[in-house]
Parts: structure tokens; sequence; C-alpha cells
């Protein structure tokens, strides 16, 4: 299944943004689009890969991701990256929710703490209870009951009998 990664056109409007040179642009876009990036915004990436394949020296990227990281844009933990208000952009919708779920339950515990998350990702879903009385029907005593009649069919009625048979229920002990 193919992922894709939509960069909104105001990223190049964010201040932070416009005060990075373009070596620090550029690597601050591939940890957003990067292949190895996940809908939570955490994923494992070596230095030298990430340093591959935005074609910049390794010590130059190193000192990129420690500017991003003193920034608070991302945090670190050996080779785990996570992108700090990643989940803030993304549409909570239940499928969305439970793959960053999924994704942060594989990084590092310290690190999914360290991301920040907005409170609106630990909100409880609510869904309203359906009303438990909706199909009941009320005793005289004000009791719900199930719906039932006292005195329910068993076919036994039609032989004139007031109730089941008790020959017809297997004593047990």
């Amino acid at each position: 299944m193919a992922k894709y990664r939509v960069v909104n056109t105001r990223f190049w409007d964010d201040t932070y943004v416009a005060e990075l040179n373009p070596n620090e642009k550029l690597a601050f876009l591939y940890l957003l689009t990067n292949a190895l990036t996940t809908i939570g915004g955490v994923y494992e990436i070596s230095l030298k890969r990430a340093a591959f394949d935005v074609g910049l020296p390794i010590r130059d990227l190193r000192a990129t991701f420690e500017k991003f990281e003193a920034d608070r844009k991302i945090v670190r933990k050996d080779e785990w990256i996570g992108i700090v208000n990643f989940v803030k952009h993304q549409v909570l919708n239940p499928k969305v929710r439970r793959g960053i779920e999924i994704e942060h339950a594989k990084a590092p515990h310290d690190l999914v703490r360290r991301l920040n998350l907005p409170p609106e990702f630990f909100a409880i879903a609510y869904r309203p209870l359906s009303d438990p009385n909706k199909n009941s029907k009320s005793d005289s005593k004000g009791l719900f009951s199930t719906g039932f009649s006292q005195s329910f069919s068993t076919g036994d009625q039609e032989k004139g009998e007031s109730g089941p048979d008790p020959s017809r229920f297997k004593r047990f002990g």
C-alpha cells in the first residue's frame, strides 16, 4: 500500500521554517516526508541513511538534527526520531488515531512521552448509549421487563395446560 504525505503550502510561511538555511529546510521537509515516516510521526532511521537520502554530509545532518532537537521540533532516542507536532496536524478520525497508537507502541516509550501530544489526542471518543429502556415495557411495580408477557406461549397452552410441563426438563444433581 502506498503512503502519501501531503505538505501544506503554509509550511513555507511558517516563521521557524522561514529562518532555516536551505540545508535545514531540506532536512526538516525530509523528516516529514521520507519513506520511513509513519502516521504517528515516529520512526527509526539511521543518520547514515538520512544523510544519503538528502545528500548532506553526516556531520552536517547531525548538527541540523541537534538544532531541531534543541528547538523542540523533534525528539530523538538512539536511531528513533519523533516529530513533535506531527500528530497535531493529522485528522484524528478513529482509523488514523488507531494507526498513531500502533506506531507509538513500536517506538521507545520515553520518546513518545516527550512528544507532548495534544490533549485532544487523549480525548475519549463519545458515543451516546442507546436508551436501555427503548423497547422495554414497564410492569405494574415500575420495574422493566423483557417485553414478554407473564403467560408466554410454549405450545403447552394449546393443550389446556398453564405452563411448561415440568417433566420435560432434565434434573441435574
